[in-house]
């Protein structure tokens, strides 16, 4: 795993500088400190730093460039089928200097051209290549963006890296807040698409492949879930005997978790406890037998992370070492999140994973295999089983009570009788209600607050899905597939950035290919069945008595931390940056904060949007805030306490 950075002055003969890309790469240079490496050709010039996971000889440098000098890469990530590409381009004539997948992704682009090569790769990745031959600068991304990529027009030309903080590195990148991303943060606790709270920086989506050439930028989307998943294969899947899908299910984790753990360099895995963490610990033991698992253990957090992942390990005969977190850390580690993030951060367990990884660095540790994804593939979350029963409920009212004024008028004085309007309700289908308070202004800021993105992409996966029956098993889907747009970026913008801080790497089994084809096209009650989440993967862990059933069978919990310990500092926004920079009085300010003081993630989001602020506008140390956090929870300058979340 490595970090990756490089520009092309479309618009200028000036040559690329190895003393600027030399800069850029040194601001992410913990993602790889074991190689560094610069390369330039007239206006187009890459840097890389290296974390060295296959071939760990200097045959792994990096830029790579074609023994025809005609192609080179700067590139970050697995391509988990390498061995498979690299024998055909044997076949074809081509002769490999390496035992690195860097070399088969260089020479697969080179011959094959990145349109075809790229949908071919099975892994987690984002690179720039250019071509000589034409002059064209491709970066690429994979399809769920566990790897992160970001590019930015400076002018002159196109600048791209794994972390915006490099970008910012370079002079003509100028570093302005995006207010209206910012915002957008602040109520969906997401930033939606492509956007960034850099002004002018793109975060470049998922499964897209961007062609820069003197001529302009092009992008083209390779994978979609909104356009690639299959229906016809869907309603196929679902008259499928549910045993065989169970078995299938099975065979390709056990798959999936065998090519994730090819690693030179030593490995372990996550085991928080929850199933899909224990279940990938469990699968991954299977080829690994002295696999070793980490877990964070919050102080205070109901229930510990730590007993249910130790009692994993005695089921399974696996050790695992607790990382015990407390309050104080994780209030001081909260800038520091924030400064390896780039953004304001989405999850309060950035900080307990930071702990962990930096556990695992000290033990040598280089890569971890973890069980993120499952949720949005698989249906782990309550709102997507409310999502099916708020369909269902209202499927059966529309066909029990009629719409007649009789009606109408006992649903005003009992809710439970009024007739449904379905069609508004599929123009917003899926909302989040209980995650906002019970607020109009509020909700009307909301719904408008990412242009609508949310509302367009819900009533496009309603209709494609049109073709599934009955409607509660749409919705259920549909909600589903919405995750992998939001909730799972951030997911994996977290991974990325938290593991990559203590300079180790994390892979994530569940979203490998044939996985993700498993997860599209599952039918709702392979997923939600007899009132269970994630059913599938409870039979498969039931199988062979693969976990103890109380963690099989847990209720889905979120990653206990206690929002408390960073609502106590509130005080850092009654004279801070996100008042300034979303244009609150003094007056205004106060009344926010004090209505924020009863919204607990809302609270959290305006904080992060402060320390964001703080550290990449006024220039504060992430060490020096995290103590200032830190003294004001202490002299009780906040917020009064709210229960975990």
């Amino acid at each position: 795993m490595c970090g990756i950075a490089g520009y092309f002055n479309t618009k200028s003969s000036e040559p690329a500088r190895e003393h600027l890309l030399d800069r850029m790469i040194e601001r992410i240079r913990y993602r790889g400190p074991d190689d560094k490496g610069v390369w330039t050709d007239g206006p187009v010039g890459f840097s890389h730093c290296r974390l060295s996971i296959l071939d760990l000889s200097p045959r792994g440098h990096q830029p790579f460039v074609t023994a025809d000098g005609q192609g080179a890469i700067t590139y970050n990530g697995e391509v988990y089928n390498f061995k498979e590409l690299r024998a055909e381009l044997e076949r074809e004539g081509v002769r490999f200097t390496s035992a690195t997948d860097t070399e088969v992704v260089l020479y697969a682009l080179h011959r094959w051209g990145p349109l075809k090569a790229v949908p071919r790769f099975n892994g987690m990745f984002a690179f720039g290549y250019y071509d000589k031959r034409d002059g064209f600068l491709w970066l690429a991304r994979d399809r769920t963006g566990i790897k992160p990529l970001y590019m930015t027009d400076y002018g002159k030309g196109i600048a791209f890296a794994s972390e915006s903080k490099a970008l910012l590195a370079h002079p003509e990148v100028a570093c302005k807040p995006d207010v209206h991303a910012l915002a957008s943060f602040i109520v969906y606790q997401r930033f939606e698409g492509e956007w960034t709270p850099f002004e002018g920086i793109e975060d470049v989506k998922a499964g897209t492949i961007v062609k820069v050439s003197r001529c302009g930028v092009e992008r083209t989307t390779y994978f979609d879930v909104l356009r690639d998943v299959d229906v016809d294969r869907l309603l196929e899947f679902s008259r499928r005997p549910a045993g065989d899908m169970i078995a299938e299910f099975e065979q390709s984790l056990a798959d999936s978790v065998r090519i994730h753990l090819v690693s030179d360099a030593p490995l372990a895995t996550m085991c928080s406890g929850g199933i899909d963490s224990a279940l990938t610990t469990v699968v991954a033991k299977q080829f690994k037998p002295d696999v070793v698992a980490y877990v964070a253990n919050v102080e205070g957090a109901i229930p510990s992370e730590g007993e249910k992942a130790e009692k994993v390990g005695r089921h399974a005969g696996i050790q695992v070492r607790r990382i015990n977190v407390n309050r104080e850390e994780l209030l001081r580690l909260w800038p520091t999140a924030i400064w390896h993030g780039d953004q304001p951060n989405c999850h309060a367990n950035d900080m307990p994973y930071i702990m962990v990884v930096r556990a695992c660095h000290a033990d040598g540790i280089k890569v971890v295999v973890t069980g993120e994804g499952s949720d949005e593939l698989f249906g782990g979350y309550p709102w997507q089983v409310k999502a099916y029963q708020m369909w269902r409920r209202r499927r059966l009212h529309s066909r029990f009570i009629p719409n007649i004024p009789a009606f109408r008028l006992a649903g005003k004085l009992h809710p439970k009788l009024e007739p449904i309007d379905v069609g508004p309700l599929k123009r917003d289908p899926f909302y989040r209600m209980e995650q906002i308070p019970d607020d109009q202004e509020f909700i009307r800021f909301a719904s408008v607050s990412d242009g609508g993105r949310r509302l367009f992409r819900h009533e496009a996966l309603f209709k494609k899905l049109e073709k599934i029956e009955p409607i509660e098993d749409r919705a259920f889907l549909a909600r589903a597939f919405e995750d992998w747009y939001g909730n799972l970026q951030a997911i994996l913008h977290r991974n990325d950035r938290i593991s990559m801080s203590a300079s180790v790497e994390a892979r994530v089994p569940f979203l490998e290919n044939e996985m993700m084809a498993l997860g599209m096209h599952f039918p709702r009650w392979m997923k939600y069945n007899e009132g269970k989440t994630k059913w599938v993967v409870k039979k498969a862990a039931e199988r062979g008595n693969k976990l103890p059933p109380e963690i099989t069978h847990a209720r889905k919990i979120h990653f206990a931390v206690p929002l408390r310990t960073f609502l106590a500092a509130s005080g850092l926004l009654k004279s801070g940056m996100a008042s300034e920079l979303l244009k609150w009085g003094r007056q205004e300010t106060e009344a926010i904060v004090a209505r924020a003081d009863r919204m607990p993630t809302v609270m959290h989001n305006l904080l992060g949007v402060e320390i964001w602020a703080r550290i990449f506008l006024k220039g504060e140390l992430p060490d020096q805030l995290g103590e200032k956090l830190h003294s004001l929870s202490r002299t009780g300058n906040g917020s009064r306490p709210a229960q975990v979340a």
